[in-house]
């Protein structure tokens, strides 16, 4: 079997993954352009699709996707316009490729809108308190620096002007999991108590690999469809090896 594990050059999380693979049997390759990847859909007049994907001249058999990065950055014109082909070719095709995917695109991109306030909505969690303001007045106990998510001491001084984000996020309740295919792993060691309705949310929306945060009374602070290996570095080949179950079922 081949694996494609869709992701930018820089991504050392994907890089990892792909090594593991590769000394389980499997045939891994990360790449993330259209001079590896080969492309063909084809789809009727009542809306069936034949989609195949190849790499580097082999059919894959599995797909990891991770995205493309930043694409949309490009300052030329004309590779600012093939960056953007290659995403749309390259969301449309997974999204529609009958194989098994971990993260499969969603009709929002790469990865889908996953609002902690949807989940809030029904009840089954409690929201964050949290606030944008460039004064730095409000109460709480967990500040960022913005736009390069600096990370201040709450009782700090702070230029008024400062644009910062405060939550009441309380780091000594707070439970970090992550969830890798059909595992869930509380990273931190905090349990899993309570967590269930979030996984389950976050897989019926057509995720497998993800990390979300949330205190002990149900308060969802943040969901993240693009785990880093640093995160889990302490239960890693425990996390390769759910992923890499999902994609040989």
């Amino acid at each position: 079997m081949t694996v494609l594990v869709l992701a930018p050059d820089d991504d050392e999380t994907a890089d990892r993954f792909a090594a593991f693979a590769r000394a389980s049997g499997r045939t891994a390759v990360v790449a993330s352009d259209l001079d590896r990847i080969a492309v063909s859909v084809r789809v009727s007049r009542d809306r069936v699709s034949r989609t195949r994907i190849a790499v580097d001249g082999v059919e894959v058999t599995a797909i990891l996707s991770r995205g493309l990065g930043p694409w949309g950055d490009e300052p030329d014109a004309d590779r600012a316009f093939v960056a953007a082909e290659t995403y749309a070719v390259l969301w449309s095709a997974i999204a529609l490729w009958d194989g098994p995917v971990v993260n499969r695109p969603s009709p929002q991109g790469f990865f889908p809108r996953l609002d902690p306030l949807d989940l809030v909505a029904t009840g089954v969690v409690a929201p964050t308190r949290t606030v944008v303001l460039n004064d730095g007045s409000a109460p709480g106990e967990e500040v960022f620096r913005l736009p390069d998510w600096t990370v201040l001491e709450p009782d700090a001084p702070r230029d008024r002007f400062a644009v910062v984000r405060i939550s009441d996020r309380d780091p000594a309740r707070t439970r970090q999991v992550l969830v890798a295919g059909s595992d869930v792993i509380a990273l931190d060691g905090g349990g899993l108590d309570g967590t269930a309705p979030v996984v389950a949310w976050i897989r019926r929306n057509g995720v497998d690999f993800a990390t979300f945060t949330v205190e002990h009374d149900h308060r969802l602070h943040d969901v993240s469809c693009y785990p880093r290996h640093h995160q889990f570095a302490h239960v890693e080949h425990r996390v390769h090896t759910a992923l890499l179950a999902e994609l040989t079922p």
